[in-house]
């Protein structure tokens, strides 16, 4: 062949064509908003389980016959409700973590670096923190409360815990009570005053929102509490306090005035 056929047939060849362009990413294929719907499903969430827990919480705990009571049951809903989404914030947020970014072989590089929100840092120092401030002057308001409160004329009930049994004795009409019961009046105030003579216990009166320690040698005085229902109801131990522990329990029985007078009369004192 000759060099001018040579010549005309690499004149000939056809240049190579330039790679196609890249296609634009759809929406589909882009990278969700993870953050919104990791809020959206914590928001969700948490209004669901709080509004559950308003209406659900105050069937499942014991009822009350006392206005100490009655504060206990609205605040532990209160709590509650205030610990759902702070608890739902953690779950969620891992939870979601653990399933939209999984993987099923070993990563082979490194992810991408963490860059700091300070608005991020701030809300949840500023949420927490009200929280927080929310709690301690809500407790103070109603320790105040419970321990500024002087009624007239109160009951005065000295407790006294041993292994394994409560002894109640009534000093304002110096008489103890017989059998293991606590007499009290209803809607009239009373204050107990409480003691152990051999080791911890622990007295605690869920009707009336009472619970304390016994201390030996030592006496420990409850705010005042008014029995607000007529009714027969459970006085329990609730310091682990020796082998027959779960059989130090008493009954309160919640009568009207009248009953009251006739049973202190019974007991050899003067209403």
């Amino acid at each position: 062949m000759s060099e001018a056929n040579i010549d005309a047939n690499a004149g000939s060849v056809a240049p190579t064509p330039p790679p196609p362009p890249t296609p634009a990413a759809t929406p589909a294929s882009r990278e969700p908003d993870h953050f919104r719907r990791v809020l959206t499903i914590w928001v969700v969430l948490s209004v669901i389980g709080m509004v559950a827990c308003i209406f659900l919480l105050p069937y499942i705990l014991p009822p009350t016959a006392s206005n100490l009571g009655s504060v206990d049951n609205f605040t532990i809903v209160l709590l509650t409700v205030l610990a759902i989404p702070v608890a739902l914030f953690v779950f969620v947020f891992l939870a979601y973590s653990m399933f939209a970014f999984r993987v099923r072989e070993r990563p082979r590089e490194d992810a991408l670096p963490l860059k700091p929100r300070p608005m991020l840092q701030v809300g949840f120092l500023g949420i927490t923190s009200v929280l927080c401030l929310f709690l301690i002057i809500y407790g103070l308001v109603a320790y105040y409360q419970e321990a500024s409160a002087a009624p007239a004329n109160p009951l005065v009930v000295q407790v006294t815990g041993q292994q394994w049994t409560w002894t109640f004795y009534y000093p304002q009409y110096g008489v103890s009570s017989q059998g293991q019961v606590l007499e009290l009046p209803v809607n009239r105030a009373v204050q107990f005053v409480v003691t152990s003579k051999d080791v911890l216990h622990g007295f605690a009166v869920r009707t009336l929102g009472v619970r304390v320690d016994a201390n030996p040698g030592q006496v420990t005085t409850t705010p005042y509490t008014t029995p607000t229902a007529i009714g027969q109801y459970p006085v329990v131990c609730v310091e682990l306090c020796g082998l027959y522990h779960s059989y130090m329990w008493s009954s309160l029985k919640v009568v009207d005035q009248s009953t009251f007078n006739s049973w202190i009369t019974s007991q050899g004192g003067h209403p």
